[in-house]
């Protein structure tokens, strides 16, 4: 449980792997403007594994498998071909979940629709347990790489839990992260207090103002 920002990046079919490989290197390089705790290579599933690239080709291989995975609603439903898999991974900072930038070829069973797409869920409501500057940095630095694939001429689709994406508005992300955070704490508290014996972990306990949030005050 937790507020994600979420986004979907297409490219069309007669985008060549090169064009692909030089559009993510523009994406990545600003990733590195950043400030992120850390940005992996670009790397490509399947491909050369020297050094330090191993585990991160497979790491790639592994999120292309998923991205690979046809959505239920989508008609036609597309698949993809991991081994065409391009992209990096970049930590946010503390709190955050790993968030994936890339491309795989998809197409339908009658290869009538075609398209590069990757899509990718990053949830970084626990970085306000570090602060809620923290959390606006880690956040908005990731908005900032989403729009920057934007000018580069992806196709970005943005469904952000906290709206800051629509409004630009870091009050309403601090509001929202808040909201959640009071939830999570009475929720994560009721199931503590319920099982005794039983070891309930959950991020939100680290948090500095558990006790106010999981009594409604925060």
């Amino acid at each position: 449980m937790g507020l994600h920002l979420n986004w979907e990046l297409r490219l069309p079919a007669s985008t060549s792997d090169a064009a692909v490989c030089a559009s993510l290197r523009r994406l990545r390089d600003s990733a590195l403007e950043q400030g992120f705790e850390e940005v992996s290579p670009l790397v490509q599933a399947f491909g050369p594994q020297k050094g330090t690239a191993v585990s991160w080709t497979k790491t790639l291989e592994f999120w292309a498998s998923l991205v690979a995975k046809p959505y239920e609603d989508e008609s036609p439903p597309m698949r993809g071909d991991p081994a065409t898999a391009q992209g990096f991974f970049v930590q946010p900072g503390e709190g955050c979940e790993t968030a994936s930038f890339g491309l795989l070829r998809r197409a339908d069973d009658a290869r009538k629709h075609t398209d590069w797409f990757w899509h990718c869920s990053c949830k970084t409501q626990y970085a306000s347990i570090v602060s809620d500057e923290h959390l606006i940095r880690c956040h908005t630095s990731l908005v900032r790489v989403l729009e920057r694939a934007v000018d580069i001429g992806l196709d970005v689709i943005v469904r952000d839990e906290t709206h800051y994406w629509e409004t630009r508005d870091e009050s309403r992300l601090l509001s929202e992260v808040h909201k959640m955070n009071s939830i999570v704490a009475r929720i994560a508290g009721k199931l503590s207090d319920a099982s005794a014996s039983a070891d309930i972990r959950a991020p939100i306990f680290a948090h500095r103002r558990f006790e106010r949030l999981e009594m409604g005050d925060e």
